[in-house]
């Protein structure tokens, strides 16, 4: 092959690769084995038998989002007028209104006390989750466009006459960051594709690789703080995230247990399928009885406009930059024509 060529053929596949998200300085677990095997699952189990197969390849954060991360999302536009100084305030974090600061708006500052970026987010509802997946495919930009679409068209965002939400269903295609769907949630979780030996691949029934639920207790002593009676929510969300690094799925995501439950992009899926339920997952800290949300059969519905104490976010999105197809391109472009 000449060298005009090969320069058109890498300029075929550059056009075809969709645009590469950024790390940001989220820690990604790639997610692979595409069209693994769903969960079985009982007819008691109606929300997640037969799910949790995914066909494709992606990334989930190790971390559910942080106070620092939302921290900075929130300022960006809460410092813009007064008309947004609440924008996107969650009802619980590790942060603080900044009195030093003059306005416009409000600016938040982390509280003086240890682990506060680390702190989970809670509190927010699906919309403002929605719209801080458009801000990072947006490249973090601060004017409001930013948030009005990317991963999801925020022009859908209204309220039927029955009561329903009009609210597009499923992230854009070419989104580069999503909430994720139950499907890749559950994987991520609760799929191992060594369960049973080298590819062989399974399913555990909780989020620290085993079939028994990890035991509640303080950092260093338990191995979750979901469940752990001293805790209330408030309280247990003082623990920072990644405080129980041995207790892991086996991608290793962390605080898929404890820390904040987590929103999921699907509706709650029929019999009730009115559109006014999204899904969540993931047992918060704190109050003993959600610890129940870890069990693989089970998850939760909350209403998409409400801001739910427990629920906050852990991020979904598309392979790492170091794709093979990306590879290839390159070599094509670099690689000199070979004389024969």
């Amino acid at each position: 092959m000449n060298r005009p060529a090969r320069t058109s053929l890498a300029a075929c596949l550059f056009l075809s690769v969709p645009a590469l998200a950024q790390d940001y300085d989220f820690d990604w677990a790639t997610i692979d084995h595409p069209g693994n095997a769903p969960y079985q699952g009982t007819i008691d189990e109606w929300i997640t038998r037969g799910r949790g197969r995914v066909d494709h390849t992606y990334r989930m954060s190790k971390l559910e989002v942080t106070t620092a991360q939302w921290m900075e999302f929130v300022n960006t536009f809460s410092t813009q007028s007064d008309d947004l100084a609440y924008f996107a305030e969650p009802l619980y974090w590790g942060a603080t209104e900044d009195h030093s600061y003059g306005g416009p708006g409000i600016r938040w500052k982390l509280l003086d006390a240890p682990g506060a970026a680390m702190r989970p987010v809670t509190g927010f509802n699906w919309r403002t989750a929605a719209q801080f997946c458009n801000w990072l495919h947006n490249d973090k930009r601060s004017d409001l466009d930013a948030i009005k679409n990317g991963a999801y068209d925020t022009s859908t965002f209204v309220r039927n006459p029955d009561g329903s939400f009009a609210d597009q269903s499923t992230h854009n295609p070419d989104a580069k960051f999503w909430i994720p769907t139950l499907d890749e949630w559950l994987k991520a979780v609760h799929y191992d594709p060594d369960r049973y030996g080298t590819d062989q691949g399974g399913w555990w029934r909780f989020p620290n690789t085993s079939d028994t639920a990890p035991i509640p207790g303080i950092p260093g002593v338990g191995e979750t703080s979901a469940g752990y009676e001293p805790y209330g929510y408030f309280e247990g969300l003082e623990v920072p995230l990644g405080s129980y690094p041995t207790t892991s799925t086996p991608w290793g995501l962390l605080d898929a247990c404890g820390g904040a439950s987590e929103w999921l992009e699907d509706w709650l899926p029929p019999p009730d399928s009115f559109h006014y339920y999204r899904l969540y997952d993931g047992a918060p800290a704190g109050t003993p009885n959600d610890v129940l949300l870890d069990d693989l059969g089970l998850a939760g519905a909350s209403v998409a406009i409400s801001p739910d104490v427990h629920i906050g976010l852990r991020i979904a999105s598309m392979p790492s930059p170091s794709t093979p197809l990306a590879a290839l391109t390159f070599f094509l472009i670099l690689t000199p024509r070979r004389r024969g």
